[in-house]
């Protein structure tokens, strides 16, 4: 019995955090979205939800949508962090202010600390670091850190993973993805943005930041492009001192880039050195720091400049950086073809382009932001970056999300460079980046290389031409190759009368479990402990039946049940 009260405890739980989120969303100005869900009928048995806080009201959407998100904690905030960069799902609005999120949460005591240690690195703290300091550098929702000494006298930062917050963290994911689902199913608005995608992929993001030994390694492969002509550097991390939940590296005594003096010529240095960094980790590294804001980019005395955090990273394949490239110089020539081109590559069309249509729409975008920029000051390109994402997603163009956290970062960038030094040669900067790509691509080693490859291809596909025809030519002629018409419409009627009869038959199942556990509870031939066994064996049946059906219905679509869900629900 102790399974099927393990399983009543997660219900019960879920179904109460359930409730406290649809009660948090309604207070933010929400509750409209719940109510044309199946989620609000099933909340509001419980209790009416209440209406929307007055003061909140007056705050636009997009803040309230913030604001929601900072109070159901911190997965939400994750969330929230994902989607400001989602230009192609969010207003610019909604993003302008997700990217206002605050990541903040309480202090962890010390005891608990050094017992996250303890357990992850399997000795007590003191036989690890000869001194570790008991006030926090900085806390999140998700860690906080310490300053350290190891053994050897270095002084390092240990960041220690929230007790429990994975399995929080889990749960509240579950709870995303039926909410998606359920969005999905009951508002024709969702199809286009495919929410349970977003959530997908969030979690994916979520669970490479819940291991600590992927930003380990994400530390150790940007040294290994470090620069030493530049005074930038990344913090060395102690393999030998960390685990999935606790990361150890080298202390930077530093200030964040933010102190400086817009204008100063230190501050101006400073931007300097960034770009280069930038210019280099996107032409040549194809691997750059994914939340370069103020906070995480650190100054010393000596004016050596250390980016920390690498919880967020991406990547770029040399082909990809060729494609943003060929993108800028075709926005700054005009060359709307080969714009239209690259974004159709650099994407993935859900249904057929109109590329009339398309290109009008790309230069329609370009007209508005390009045409009488002269000066840093007369260019957005967050604007920019959202009029192309919602083209994109009008077109039904989905693109790789290396671009999103690209597009987030260099907006990041963009920003730090406008407070501290908006005179920066960035065109100067850049230039020799983007001719080394350029020469790379065009180098006579790499062109000769796809002649030969093309040549080689086309040999192949002539020597097995003649075959091929001859298969054709026998299929025809035994009558293997056949021509059927397309007909949707009928060839859907199959596939429903399936479904209407497996949903029947799960109805009645479900039912007679029902009825045979109601029996069984008055009269059932075996007991443990005055349990009815049986009888609870068959209520937990019909639970499931019950449960497959309304996802099968209201959650799925219409389409079949994936267990997975189901099975990782009841792990829990």
């Amino acid at each position: 019995m102790s399974e099927g009260v393990s399983i009543l405890g997660v219900v019960v739980r879920d179904l109460s955090r359930l409730d406290r989120v649809a009660r948090v969303v309604a207070r933010h100005g929400f509750g409209e979205l719940i109510a044309r869900t199946p989620l609000g009928s099933l909340v509001s048995r419980v209790a009416a939800l209440p209406e929307g806080d007055a003061e909140l009201s007056k705050e636009p959407a997009g803040v309230r949508f913030r604001k929601l998100l900072e109070a159901l904690g911190p997965t939400y905030v994750k969330l929230g962090q994902i989607l400001s960069m989602r230009g192609d799902i969010l207003p610019h609005g909604y993003v302008a202010a997700l990217q206002q999120l605050q990541d903040r949460a309480p202090p962890m005591p010390l005891e608990v600390v050094k017992r996250q240690i303890e357990r992850g690195l399997g000795l007590p703290v003191d036989e690890l670091f000869s001194e570790f300091h008991e006030t926090p550098l900085g806390t999140a929702s998700i860690a906080q850190t310490h300053r350290a000494t190891t053994k050897a006298g270095r002084a390092v930062v240990v960041k220690v993973q929230r007790e429990g917050i994975e399995a929080v963290m889990r749960g509240d994911l579950d709870l995303l993805y039926l909410a998606a689902k359920v969005l999905e199913a009951t508002i024709d608005e969702m199809e286009l943005y495919a929410p349970s995608a977003v959530v997908v992929e969030f979690e994916k993001a979520l669970v490479r930041e819940l291991d600590f030994r992927c930003e380990l390694d994400n530390l150790v492969r940007a040294r290994s492009f470090l620069d030493p002509a530049r005074h930038v550097t990344v913090p060395k991390p102690h393999a030998d001192l960390s685990c999935k939940t606790v990361l150890t590296m080298d202390y930077f005594d530093g200030v964040p880039l933010r102190k400086l003096e817009p204008g100063s010529a230190r501050a101006k240095k400073a931007v300097e050195e960034l770009l280069h960094v930038a210019c280099k980790q996107i032409a040549e590294d194809g691997f750059f720091h994914g939340d370069p804001h103020p906070g995480n980019i650190l100054i010393d005395d000596d004016d050596q400049i250390c980016l920390i955090d690498f919880g967020l990273a991406g990547t770029l394949s040399p082909e990809q950086r060729e494609d943003i490239l060929t993108l800028v110089l075709a926005a700054i020539l005009n060359d709307v073809p080969t714009i239209a081109r690259v974004l159709l590559r650099m994407g993935t069309p859900l249904q057929r382009v109109n590329m009339a249509e398309f290109k009008a729409e790309i230069t329609r975008v370009r007209s508005t932001h390009l045409v009488h920029v002269k000066t840093l000051d007369d260019y957005d390109s967050q604007a920019m970056a959202q009029e192309f994402a919602t083209a994109a997603s009008k077109y039904r163009i989905k693109l790789a999300s290396e671009y999103a956290v690209l597009t987030k970062a260099s907006a990041t960038v963009e920003g730090i460079i406008r407070t501290l030094a908006p005179d920066a040669d960035m065109v100067g900067i850049a230039r020799p980046y983007a001719e080394g790509v350029l020469k790379a691509r065009y180098s006579p080693e790499r062109l000769m290389a796809e002649v030969m490859s093309g040549a080689t291809g086309l040999g192949s596909l002539v020597r097995g031409l003649p075959g091929q025809l001859d298969q054709v030519l026998h299929d025809v002629e035994t009558g293997n190759l056949q021509i059927k018409p397309v007909t949707p419409a009928l060839d859907d009627i199959a596939p429903m009368l399936h479904q209407l009869g497996s949903k029947v038959a799960l109805s009645l199942f479900a039912t007679s479990s029902t009825v045979g556990g109601a029996v069984l509870l008055v009269r059932d031939p075996l007991t443990f402990h005055k349990v009815p066994v049986l009888a609870v064996l068959a209520l937990l049946v019909a639970s499931i039946a019950w449960s497959s059906l309304w996802w099968w219905h209201w959650v799925g679509g219409g389409k079949k049940v994936r267990l997975s869900p189901l099975m990782r629900f009841f792990k829990r």
